[in-house]
């Protein structure tokens, strides 16, 4: 069986790359519905983050939004840069969105027409 996971490399751990990502990286909002913030990394490959605030109240929303992301993110490397550390921080109203395929189409809706001129990096 394939293993499909998110490599633990590939994802923001500790505490200072989160910071670095907020105060130093580049905002992109895509339609009310998420906020993507890059910045260049030195390693080989992209990493991610993801904030999910408390404003989503309950935890099972907040945890399916977070899984929907993860599974955007690792089926959809290729609309994203290498080599940058991205953090993303979705709206409260993507509670509002039916599933994951609406979601997914969205986001790459947007990502497909915008990758040139969003992510220089």
């Amino acid at each position: 069986m394939k293993n499909e996971s998110l490599p633990r490399k590939e994802r923001l751990t500790k505490n200072k790359d989160f910071e670095s990502v907020l105060y130093e990286g580049q905002k992109i909002w895509i339609k009310d519905l998420l906020l993507i913030i890059y910045k260049p990394n030195t390693l080989n490959y992209s990493r991610i983050g993801i904030i999910v605030s408390r404003k989503i109240k309950k935890a099972v929303q907040r945890n399916k939004i977070k899984r929907w992301i993860r599974e955007f993110y690792r089926k959809n490397k290729n609309l994203f840069p290498e080599s940058c550390d991205i953090v993303f921080i979705p709206h409260p109203c993507v509670v509002n969105l039916a599933n994951y395929k609406e979601f997914s189409l969205k986001l790459r809706e947007f990502l497909s027409s915008w990758k040139e001129k969003v992510f220089p990096c």
